[in-house]
């Protein structure tokens, strides 16, 4: 890691040098407008931090079937799947754990206060997503306590043009997918639905999934009252739990259903700009240890885990640009509520919604209130960030958190920035009160603390790119489910300390005139220093310590083309196998193609993943597919 840091040091120290002699001292653009008005509907400003976009043509030609697929090739992420086509995956940030990741929708936070694995049960075909924001680090001072190692804005397809479209998908294992959607413009209203389902009869024994989704989004711009966004959806799904949540029994099952509306307001008038929103968000999920279908099950097994989480929440802000900087005020309340036959204190039994049997006799909720203040502003070639909130909670108290971003521009397309940034993150309903033959949860847990200092660079040329961070990341409280050696169950626990040193690099060049369209290369590194020489830890040291992607795009013939994505993972940690025997996770490799025949009115696309062929697993014993191929076709109107 030594001589990473120092190469890391060269970078962004001596390559101002360098490149300054080829371009002028000077900036052609006004940081503050481009601060104020560029970013003001992006997830977090890029003048002092490092936002990576997933866009529109990279979706398309990505060889992905579903969000986590594609997410998994961004520096800095780890995606750890334990099936296929986002039955259930969990998203870490610099090490962090699946419950650290602040996760939105069109900028509504839809992060699940049971647990982080729902996070990504997002109700949007990936055909639909217009773009997708990732910002890695803290951002709780802006964006409130989940984000605590980092946010992803997931955003739909917002055409100014009527359109229709429909996809057909067929792949390995028996699997199908079909969606349509469209666009109805009409002067200031916009109007886009989405309708799309899809099914396997898994890669092995139960791993067969049934997913349905729906979605519609609604914005109307009006001259003198601002913009408005309604999002509704809803999302099915059933699937095969395989060996999930414990080795000792293979046959989970898993039923989810999730709900969600929400708007949103936003007003420019002058020198203000104001935004608030409202939402809520259902979430139903049915758990069984023993599949309905399986028999001879326990004597000790009656019933399935039934839960039914509700979130509503309003968010508003005020922003003022002023002679000194831009000035934000804003607060967010947010109910967490819970019902559920494992989770929180006893009840009088009741019916559980939308199942055929089962009851809640468990219920607990909890009341988040959030106030937060940004002041950020530009002096010549200077940009500097800072605010800070508190959050308080009926069960965790008052905590504050803050920070600052500071950056220098040498030019319109070349920055360095260091920032400082702290973070809090409440435990989830799961980490609190969850019990089963496997796992016994502390009620006692306290929110998890950290802070974060990070150095790094951006250069945007028009045919190369260069993103390069190092960061330092002291975690306190950090929770994690661990198992001593000679014990059977796993337990929540605040573990001491865990500190992160990690370093992100992203280069990527453009050709022009050539049959290679594109190469990048991305690299992470990280290294995290609490050991885990007692117990098995199931989460937070099991992290990703080498990462490197390495992506091709090329055209073929005429409008055909084909993206090629090379990745080497190498996983730190160990996981306890069938036979209760503690195993490192071994290294490995995969790599994948997209054949694409892009056409004004349609596109047909091919996929083979892994084709290497390799045998790894996200988690241990969860064996993910071999090589398997996936075609399309998508039509547009």
């Amino acid at each position: 890691m030594k001589k990473l840091f120092i190469i890391f040091l060269l970078i962004v120290f001596f390559t101002p040098i360098i490149y300054s002699q080829s371009t002028t001292d000077s900036l052609s653009i006004d940081l503050s407008e481009v601060q104020v008005n560029a970013n003001r509907n992006k997830l977090y400003s890029e003048m002092g931090r490092v936002l990576t976009v997933i866009d529109k043509a990279e979706i398309k030609s990505a060889a992905v079937q579903s969000i986590d697929q594609l997410l998994d090739y961004v520096a800095g992420i780890d995606i750890r799947q334990r099936g296929t086509n986002t039955t259930q995956a969990d998203i870490s940030v610099r090490g962090g754990s699946f419950d650290q990741v602040l996760v939105l929708l069109n900028g509504v936070n839809i992060t699940d206060p049971q647990t982080g694995h729902y996070n990504l049960d997002i109700p949007l075909n990936l055909s639909d997503v217009s773009r997708i924001e990732i910002l890695q680090g803290s951002s709780a001072r802006v964006l409130g306590p989940n984000a605590f190692s980092g946010a992803i804005n997931i955003i739909a397809e917002n055409s100014i043009k009527s359109n229709l479209s429909a996809e057909a998908t067929a792949g390995s294992y028996s699997t199908f997918g079909q969606s349509i959607s469209g666009n109805l413009a009409k002067g200031d209203l916009n109007t886009f639905v989405s309708v799309s389902h899809k099914s396997s009869e898994g890669y092995m024994e139960n791993t067969d999934f049934d997913l349905s989704s729906a979605f519609l989004q609604s914005v109307l711009k009006t001259k003198n009252t601002g913009k408005f966004n309604l999002q509704l959806a809803a999302q099915l799904k059933n699937f095969g739990a395989n060996s999930f949540y414990t080795l000792a029994y293979p046959m989970q099952f898993e039923s989810t259903k999730t709900f969600m509306a929400a708007l949103n307001w936003n007003l420019y008038h002058g020198k203000w700009s104001y935004s608030a929103q409202a939402y809520w968000r259902r979430h139903h999920d049915r758990f069984e240890l023993f599949r309905d279908s399986v028999t001879n099950k326990p004597s000790w097994y009656t019933t399935h885990n039934y839960h039914m989480t509700d979130i509503t929440g309003g968010k508003a802000s005020a922003a003022y640009l002023s002679r000194i900087g831009k000035t934000t005020l804003g607060v967010d309340i947010r109910n967490e509520h819970i019902y559920s036959n494992v989770l929180g204190t006893p009840i009088d039994s009741m019916k559980a919604p939308l199942e055929s049997v089962g009851y809640f006799t468990k219920e607990n909720k909890r009341l988040v209130e959030t106030a937060f203040f940004d002041h950020s502003a530009t002096f010549n070639h200077w940009y500097i960030s800072l605010g800070a909130a508190g959050t308080n909670s009926t069960i965790f108290g008052l905590n504050y958190y803050g920070g600052a971003d500071i950056a220098y521009a040498f030019n319109d397309h070349f920055r360095v920035f260091v920032d400082a940034n702290s973070a809090v993150r409440l435990p989830t309903f799961t980490d609190l009160y969850y019990k089963s033959a496997t796992q016994i949860a502390n009620p006692n847990l306290q929110p998890e603390r950290s802070q974060t200092i990070e150095i790094g660079t951006k250069i945007n040329e028009h045919n190369w790119n260069l993103d390069a961070t190092i960061y330092q990341r002291f975690g306190q409280n950090v929770i994690d489910w661990v198992k001593e050696p000679d014990s059977t169950k796993w337990q929540s626990r605040n573990l001491t300390n865990v500190n992160a040193l990690g370093l992100d690099v992203t280069l990527g060049y453009m050709f022009k005139n050539f049959f290679v369209k594109k190469v990048a290369v991305s690299y992470s590194y990280l290294q995290m220093d609490k050991s885990a020489e007692n117990y098995d830890s199931k989460y937070v040291l099991d992290y990703l310590k080498n990462k490197v992607v390495v992506s091709i795009d090329h055209n073929i013939w005429n409008k055909l083309s084909a993206t090629w994505k090379f990745g080497y993972f190498d996983r730190a940690g160990t996981y306890t196998d069938k036979n209760s025997h503690l195993q490192k996770f071994e290294p490995y490799t995969t790599l994948d193609c997209r054949l694409l025949w892009n056409d004004k009115h349609f596109d047909v696309f091919g996929d083979a993943n892994n084709i290497l062929n390799t045998q790894y697993a996200d988690y241990g014993g969860l064996v993910q597919p071999g090589i398997n191929f996936n075609i399309g076709v998508r039509v547009k109107l």
